[in-house]
């Protein structure tokens, strides 16, 4: 089985998937904190691969990376922004994230004739705006539960590092509980906000979808996702890694 490998290198993990043809065969994922060499060449082995696209937004874990394909004789090439068809409708391209074009991609390929925001949640938050004829118009970056949480801890006396989780009542009562609901339910209410400000910047508010990837969106995260789902029309937390698929796909079609 010949495959095609999109890796996509991020501040806490190094997410990867096969693709055979369209269709996404084996996603898996590692730590990019330091990268383990062991464990990423324990997803590769036995595999056939033919292309690699990789998207990097952590320099160190990205020269792993490229060190371990180089080292398997693995075919690769980074993302190049200003060699796609999505217009980067911003004043800075070059500052763009390259996760968030592939999600730009990845929401496309979903609701090809729709405006779509993106909702991506992990170290930070970010919500984009991508609209159907192809362009990213812009969007908002927010932190993340476990910023939040290390914030609290960190800036102030006397309170302590929590794990962001739902408590087991919006009406907490003691001083973690406390934490966890407003970090919990803060990001929701943000999540909520960051969606309604893009929405009315859509020539039809009506017809856009949305989108939510990233960790928190993992079906594992049951809480989360399921208060989530209140939100959004759709949770893809390959969305990435698919987006990334379509821009290798591009540059194939291209050559």
């Amino acid at each position: 089985m010949v495959l095609d490998l999109v890796l996509d290198i991020g501040n806490s993990k190094v997410k990867g998937a096969f693709f055979e043809g369209r269709k996404l065969v084996h996603a898996f994922s590692v730590s990019s904190l330091p990268v383990s060499k062991e464990e990423f060449f324990s997803h590769l082995s036995g595999k056939q691969i033919r292309n690699t696209l990789v998207s990097s937004v952590h320099s160190q874990a990205e020269e792993t990376i490229k060190s371990c394909l180089e080292q398997q004789k693995i075919p690769f090439i980074f993302l190049d922004y200003s060699k796609l068809k999505l217009i980067l409708d911003v004043d800075e391209p070059d500052q763009l994230g390259h996760d968030r074009i592939a999600n730009a991609y990845g929401a496309l390929a979903h609701f090809p004739i729709n405006d779509c925001i993106v909702i991506d949640i992990g170290t930070a938050i970010t919500a984009d705006f991508v609209a159907k004829e192809g362009r990213y118009v812009g969007g908002m970056i927010y932190l993340g539960a476990a910023l939040c949480a290390k914030a609290l801890a960190e800036f102030t006396d006397k309170l302590p590092l929590v794990s962001p989780q739902k408590p087991p009542s919006a009406l907490a009562k003691t001083t973690q509980t406390h934490l966890q609901g407003g970090i919990y339910y803060g990001q929701l209410g943000a999540i909520e906000r960051l969606i309604d400000e893009l929405r009315v910047s859509a020539p039809s508010p009506g017809s856009v979808k949305i989108i939510a990837t990233g960790g928190a969106a993992r079906p594992e995260e049951t809480s989360f996702a399921s208060d989530l789902q209140e939100l959004v029309d759709l949770i893809d937390p390959h969305l990435t890694l698919l987006g990334l698929h379509e821009i290798l796909s591009e540059i194939i079609n291209k050559e």
